[in-house]
């Protein structure tokens, strides 16, 4: 690609908070045009239009010194004499765990071709034209932390009909050049590497609830960040000890409850004073509270760490409430502090990242009122307006009172039916609020079209459980948006991804009748076909397959997720397990293979490849690194994809050499990271030795030893394998209790013995084959009657490797046990996708994510060993028959390869085992029989 495209923008700055720009470009199509080629990216995303219809969002994630661009074939798009190309592009202005913070900018170039050559480039320069687009609010919250901003459009600040040929842009703005092609920080440009992803229409199921609602009458939500830590757009945590404080007014005395709709996220130490009395806000997300006519002063205590800097507030009372800003007028709040701040970095030495209690902070706690506040004014700064939120829907939707419960009038199904026929929604005196479902778990843009007055606001909120009219609310995420209507006929397309299943809609401000005309979801995911089956004479299990293939489905995006709500996340050890699921499902390779690219494209910054990326959350998990080891020998395996292998053996042997520096004394790898394994009570400390870490680098090293003998690398397939032996003696050298005939979970960094006996680590040390004579045999009965005292498996994802270690004793009957227990109280609770905890991990929820690809276990375990479909050779070349219906009359199915689909039918009989076996041409294989049983196979008895 010669790009001769400028990067463009305008006079908002570098980094714009939430930042919505138009950009218009009219041209004149030369006739006889061959061919049309749109090359497009944008910091930090971008959706296109030719001529008013819509083109393609992007880019993929990527790093923002190899940052991606698409290309779109457009002729057909175009049309005789003038056109128009019209971009949005939103700028988040702080990092995510999917985006690094650049700056704003676009860069486009469309060639035009004739006779294979271009005869015009319309190219992104500064005759284009921009405008912000003052539709999307700013002044918002974020969605989560991991994630960018919150939705709120009003729909009568920007005209709808910017993107036509039409449109009169001269009073709009000339655009600003910010340099050519290489500039920083985007030093370069490639091409996507994975297709489009889909954009499939869905309609919803039913509507399952009505009401009418009101909301708490004061509410606001808080960005301290800019005050607390200006200039820095990362996602890393930070820890400091502050305050906010303001002076609540009050029209008379007044009794009623100050609610923090996610509990203590933003107050560590969980305490506020009110009038000089100190609340507590403990468990619950409310505290009663009494105001006096006039001036109250408010101060809290938001000391702690924290990844996200938001304070959200309700002040549910009889009437409305207003804020003054201690000391400056024109303000709602103050933040005062920080006393004492610091970035959480886990990245490999151990640092000292305590924040240490000042003077000043612990006299501010004592004041009792504005006066003796002012001499610490040096400390305090006032939160701006456009850090401040007051339509924050998450807050409107779950802090409100229910006025009455309507029965469903049968027309209002008329919205979720994809036909003319709509719902009129009439004013009530209070909020019209109800429930859609759309009958299972989704990941993609809501689209909804309505005939409304002026000014009528719709929230909506997204959800992913509702069971026996309970709503498992979504703690931690606001998971929202907000419409507000102009007059007439209008259909919205949402531009934020979102996950879920139900949407709550409040309509409010109704003053005259509303038609709905429908509300749909384009779902958006990596494009699959179905080439992986299941089926059983276990309809429990044909059910569990069913949720695991979909749940896998709405974790890949444009890369591995680990669900489609709560994070959209590329974490890295999620994704090895996501990587084996896939290949038995769909046979999705590149996607893969992009994942695995990315990955140590972080050693730029770090000693050992991250945790999650790309993003503005520099961090490593030790364990999650060393699954991407073996994940690349994994998907060697399945594609035989040399290519690959040669092209990421640099980063792997370099990862291997890095963890040298890591090894202690003893031999032992001690390392300050984030070191968690499972959501249990493990005692795995970030600073330390921790035995399942050393294990499972054992078996990376003798992973990548493997890729090195394929790639004649025998040098450092030797390296490798002394490593990963010497490692091996020095685990059971200091990690063995004698005592409990167990694996302990670490040695702490100050040099005492972990008490803590754990089923995950002596788990994983047999799974990586570090132990060996009685203490294998002792860990086998382990794995089927675990001692009492052990830690016990906390979620599905450990589950895995759990299974990984019961197909190496050839017990699949007891993985189908745990599998019908296990993911069948899912299902006994309406899911439709796996839950990323199992039942009784987070008191008084059934889980966090509903949707979590972690989690999709039986997708993969099911083909791979009771059809027992495996490869024997790199891609399958040579397949391994190994068939264990474990009591199960039939079970077929097919396994997706990359020489096509191997199809399999095993049917039990009297005195053995019936198996009809298709493989692709080219294909051989290995056939194992059960033990004790005869086997035919196509017709024929081995």
């Amino acid at each position: 690609m010669n790009w001769k495209a400028k990067w463009i923008w305008d006079t908002s700055g570098e980094h714009p908070r939430n930042y919505w720009l138009a950009f218009r470009k009219t041209f004149d199509k030369p006739e006889d045009v061959d061919s049309a080629v749109l090359n497009i990216t944008a910091d930090s995303r971008y959706v296109v239009y030719i001529n008013g219809k819509r083109i393609g969002f992007g880019p993929v994630r990527s790093w923002p010194f190899e940052y991606s661009y698409d290309t779109y074939y457009v002729k057909d798009y175009l049309i005789p004499g003038k056109n128009v190309i019209a971009v949005l592009v939103t700028h988040i202005g702080v990092s995510t765990f999917q985006y690094i913070e650049g700056r704003g900018g676009l860069i486009a170039q469309l060639d035009l071709y004739k006779d294979n050559e271009i005869i015009e480039s319309i190219i992104t320069d500064k005759s284009w034209k921009n405008r912000e687009h003052t539709s999307f609010q700013r002044a918002s919250v974020r969605i989560s932390c991991q994630q960018g901003w919150a939705e709120i459009f009003n729909a009568n600040n920007f005209s709808h009909n910017w993107l036509d040929i039409d449109f009169d842009d001269s009073n709009w703005n000339d655009s600003i050049e910010i340099g050519n092609y290489g500039v920083e920080p985007w030093k370069a440009l490639v091409p996507r590497d994975i297709p489009y992803l889909t954009e499939e229409l869905i309609y919803p199921k039913r509507v399952v609830s009505l009401r009418e609602v009101t909301p708490v009458k004061t509410h606001i939500s808080l960005d301290i960040r800019p005050n607390f830590f200006p200039e820095d757009y990362s996602a890393n945590p930070k820890a400091f000890f502050g305050y906010i404080a303001t002076v609540i007014s009050s029209p008379k005395d007044m009794k009623g409850k100050i609610v923090f709709p996610f509990g203590r996220w933003v107050s560590v130490y969980g305490r506020f004073k009110l009038n000089g009395r100190v609340y507590e806000i403990g468990e619950g997300n409310s505290v009663e509270v009494e105001l006096n006519q006039g001036d109250n002063f408010f101060l809290m205590d938001i000391s702690g760490r924290y990844h996200e800097f938001f304070v959200h507030m309700g002040f549910d009372f009889e009437d409305e409430v207003s804020f003054k800003a201690p000391l400056f007028e024109g303000y709602e709040f103050v933040t005062i502090g920080p006393f004492d701040k610091e970035d959480i970095l886990l990245i490999g030495k151990p640092v000292d990242h305590t924040v240490r209690e000042t003077t000043e902070y612990r006299n501010i706690w004592n004041i009792q009122n504005i006066e003796e506040l002012s001499q610490y004014r040096e400390f305090i700064k006032p939160i701006l307006q456009e850090h401040t939120c007051r339509e924050n829907v998450y807050t409107l939707s779950t802090v409100k009172k229910v006025l009455r419960e309507y029965d469903i009038p049968s027309d209002y199904q008329n919205l979720v039916i994809p036909n003319e026929t709509y719902t009129t929604i009439k004013g009530v005196d209070g909020d019209i609020e109800f429930i859609v479902d759309f009958g299972r778990e989704l990941s993609g843009f809501v689209e909804f079209d309505i005939d409304s007055p002026k000014d009528v606001i719709l929230d909506l909120y997204f959800f992913e459980s509702m069971h026996d009219g309970i709503i498992e609310d979504t703690n931690g995420l606001n998971n929202t948006l907000r419409y507000i209507t102009k007059e007439g006929r209008q259909l919205y397309r949402s531009f934020v991804r979102r996950g879920f299943r139900y949407v709550m809609v409040t309509v409010r401000n109704l003053k005259r009748p509303l038609k709905f005309y429908s509300i749909r979801t384009y779902l958006s995911t990596y494009p699959v076909a179905e080439l992986g089956s299941f089926y059983s004479s276990d309809y429990l299990l044909n059910r569990i397959w069913e949720i695991s293939q979909h749940t896998e489905r709405l974790c890949m995006e444009d890369t591995y997720v680990d669900c489609p709500a709560y994070e959209q996340t590329f974490w890295v050890g999620d994704s090895r397990n996501e990587a084996l699921i896939n290949y038995y499902i769909f046979g999705a390779y590149e996607l893969s293979k992009r994942c695995l690219r990315l990955v140590p494209k972080s050693l730029y910054r770090s000693v050992l490849p991250e945790s999650q990326v790309p993003s503005g959350w520099q961090n490593i998990l030790t364990a999650w690194t060393l699954f991407w080891m073996s994940a690349c020998k994994e998907y060697y395996l399945f594609t035989g994809d040399m290519d690959f292998l040669d092209e990421i053996y640099p980063s792997l042997i370099k990862t291997a050499k890095n963890f040298e520096r890591f090894i202690n004394e003893k031999g032992l790898l001690e390392i300050t990271a984030w070191n968690m394994l499972d959501w249990a009570p493990m005692d795995t400390p970030n600073s330390g030795v921790v035995t399942h870490q050393n294990a499972l680098l054992v078996k990376a090293l003798r992973d990548v030893a493997y890729i090195s003998e394929v790639l004649g690398r025998n040098e450092d397939r030797d390296y490798l394998l002394r490593f990963a032996d010497s490692l091996k003696e020095a685990i059971n050298r200091y990690l063995w209790d004698e005592g409990n005939k167990a694996y302990i979970d670490s040695i702490h960094n100050d040099g005492s013995y972990s008490k803590v006996i754990s089923q995950q680590t002596n788990i994983i040390v047999y799974l990586c084959d570090c132990a060996e004579g009685e203490r294998k045999e002792l860990l086998e009965r382990y794995l089927i009657n675990p001692p009492e005292h052990f830690v016990k498996i906390g979620s599905p994802f450990m589950s895995f490797f759990y299974f990984e270690t019961l197909t190496k004793i050839n017990r699949i009957d007891k993985i189908l046990e745990d599998i019908r227990r296990d993911w069948g109280l899912m299902l006994d609770y309406g899911a439709t996708t796996c839950w990323e905890t199992f039942m009784g991990f987070i008191k008084d929820r059934l889980t966090r994510s509903h949707c979590h690809a972690w989690s999709s276990a039986p997708g993969y375990f099911l083909p791979a060993y009771v059809l027992g479909v495996r490869p024997l050779e790199p891609g399958f070349k040579k397949v391994l028959i190994q068939p264990n219906l474990c009591g199960l009359k039939w079970a077929k199915g097919s396994v997706p390869t990359p020489y096509g689909v191997i199809e399999i039918s095993c049917k039990e009989e009297d005195d053995g085992i019936d198996v009809k076996l298709k493989l692709p041409e080219g294909l051989s294989a290995e056939i194992v029989p059960p033990s004790g049983k005869k086997m035919i196979i196509n017709g024929k008895e081995l």
